[in-house]
C-alpha cells in the first residue's frame, strides 16, 4: 500500500467503492417502497461523494491490525447514518442542491408537481414529508448495517451491540444537540458568543461522528468493547479534532468555494445567518458601520446575489476567512500527536494524509 501523497486519493476512492458497492447490494433493493421513497433513500448514495467517515473507520481498523473486510458493514452504516443527517439538514436549511443534484425534499416536490399534479404548496409539503420519512428509513438502515458486522462478518456480537448503543445514544444525541444549537444561534447576536461556544457546536454537528467512526473501526480491529483502550482513545481523539477542522474548512468553502466543485450552493450560510467562526472573527474586527452592514444581510433569506457578494467581501477583508483557516490548521497540528500511541504503519500515514486533506480540500 503506497502512502505517497498522490496515492491518498487512490486509497480513498478504493474504500469509497467498497462501501458504495455494499450499499448497492441487490439484497437491500426490495426493502424500500413505494418508488418515491426508494429513490429518496438512495438519492445521495447514487451520487459521487468523498465517503470520508467510512474511510476513516476502515483505516482505523487497519491501523490497529484488524481486517478491513470485517469492518465494511460498519463503514456502510456510518455512511448511511451520515446520509440521513444530510437529508434532514438540507430540509432544515432549505437548500436546493447537494452533491451536484437536487436535495431530497426539492426533488420530491418536483415529483409531486410533475407526476401527481400537486399544487405548489401541496408539493412543498410532500417534499418535506418524503425527506423526513427517507431520513427515518436511512437511520434504521444504519443500525441494520451495523448488525451485518456480526451476521455476515467476524465482528463479535458484544462489539456490535456496544457500537449500536453508542451510535443510538451518545452520537445521535450529541449530533442533534449541535444541530439544535446551530438553529438557535442563528437568531442571536454574534457579539453574545464566545468562540468556544461555536467550536463546541461545530464539534457536536460534525466532530462526534468522525470520533465515532475511528472508535468503531478500532474496536472492530481490536475485537474489544473497551473504549478506554489507548489505541481506541488515540484514534477517536485524533479524528474528533480533525472533524472540527473539517467543519471549519466546510464553512470557508461555503463562502468562498467553487459552487460547481462543491455541488451545493455558495452563500446559503449567509442567507441563513449561520453563526460561524468566520462571522465571529469578522465582527470582532469590524467597524460599527461594517457591523451594521453585516447584520442587515446575514440571515436575510431573500438576500440578492449582490448583497451576498458584499458580505463575502467583508468576511474576507475583515479576516474572517484567514483567521478561521489558521484555527483549522492549529487544530490539525494539535490532533497529529494523538497518533503517537500507534505503531508506525502505512495506515497511520494515510490517516495523517487524511488530516491534511481535511483543511486543504476544495470540495
Amino acid at each position: 500500500m503506497s502512502t505517497q501523497a498522490t496515492d491518498f486519493f487512490f486509497e480513498l476512492e478504493k474504500r469509497e467503492k467498497l462501501v458504495t458497492s455494499y450499499l448497492n447490494s441487490k439484497e437491500f433493493e426490495g426493502w424500500f417502497n413505494p418508488p418515491h421513497l426508494k429513490e429518496a433513500v438512495y438519492s445521495y448514495i447514487h451520487r459521487s461523494g468523498k465517503r470520508l467517515r467510512p474511510a476513516v473507520l476502515l483505516l482505523s481498523c487497519g491501523a490497529v491490525g484488524g481486517m478491513e473486510e470485517d469492518a465494511i458493514p460498519a463503514a456502510a452504516a456510518v455512511e448511511m447514518f451520515h446520509t440521513w443527517t444530510l437529508v434532514h439538514d438540507d430540509l432544515i436549511d432549505n437548500d436546493e442542491k447537494r452533491r451536484g443534484g437536487y436535495t431530497v425534499h426539492t426533488q420530491a416536490s418536483l415529483w409531486a408537481k410533475q407526476e401527481l399534479n400537486y399544487s405548489d404548496s401541496q408539493a412543498k409539503d410532500y417534499g418535506r414529508d418524503i425527506a423526513v420519512l427517507a431520513g427515518d428509513v436511512q437511520q434504521g438502515w444504519a443500525v441494520s448495517l451495523l448488525c451485518d458486522g456480526s451476521l455476515k462478518r467476524k465482528v463479535k456480537p458484544e462489539v456490535t451491540l456496544t457500537l449500536i448503543k453508542m451510535l443510538e445514544s451518545y452520537v445521535i444525541n450529541t449530533l442533534v444537540s449541535g444541530e439544535t444549537l446551530d438553529i438557535q444561534f442563528a437568531k442571536q447576536k454574534i457579539e453574545s458568543f464566545k468562540p468556544e461556544q461555536i467550536i463546541d457546536m461545530l464539534w457536536r454537528k460534525t466532530g462526534v461522528l468522525y470520533e465515532y467512526s475511528a472508535r468503531a473501526g478500532a474496536m472492530i480491529g481490536l475485537s474489544t468493547t473497551d473504549i478506554d483502550d489507548k489505541r481506541v482513545k488515540a484514534l477517536s481523539g485524533f479524528t474528533s479534532k480533525c472533524g472540527t477542522a473539517f467543519q471549519l474548512q466546510d464553512d470557508i468553502l461555503g463562502i468562498v468555494g467553487n459552487e460547481k466543485q462543491l455541488g451545493k450552493p455558495i452563500g446559503s450560510d449567509i442567507r441563513e445567518g449561520k453563526r460561524t467562526i468566520i462571522t465571529y472573527y469578522a465582527f470582532k474586527n469590524a467597524s460599527s458601520q461594517q457591523k451594521t452592514k453585516l447584520e442587515s444581510i446575514l440571515g436575510k433569506p431573500d438576500a440578492t446575489k449582490e448583497q451576498i457578494n458584499e458580505v463575502t467581501q467583508l468576511l474576507v477583508q475583515l479576516g474572517g476567512i484567514s483567521e478561521t483557516k489558521q484555527l483549522a490548521e492549529q487544530i490539525i497540528r494539535e490532533a497529529r500527536p494523538e497518533l503517537d500511541a500507534l505503531p508506525d504503519s502505512d495506515y497511520k500515514k494515510l490517516l495523517l494524509a487524511w488530516a491534511d486533506f481535511m483543511i486543504s480540500r476544495e470540495f
